[in-house]
């Protein structure tokens, strides 16, 4: 498992469980909102 992996489950899995609002920009500067389910 690579170190970039070890880092981001965690972090996406709390994301997960605790229904943040997650904003992720796209590389063409389309902006996508919602929950991690």
């Amino acid at each position: 498992m690579s170190k970039g992996q070890s880092l981001q489950e965690p972090f996406l899995n709390a994301l997960r469980r605790e229904h943040v609002p997650v904003s992720i920009y796209l590389v063409n500067g389309i902006k996508l909102q919602g929950q991690i389910e």
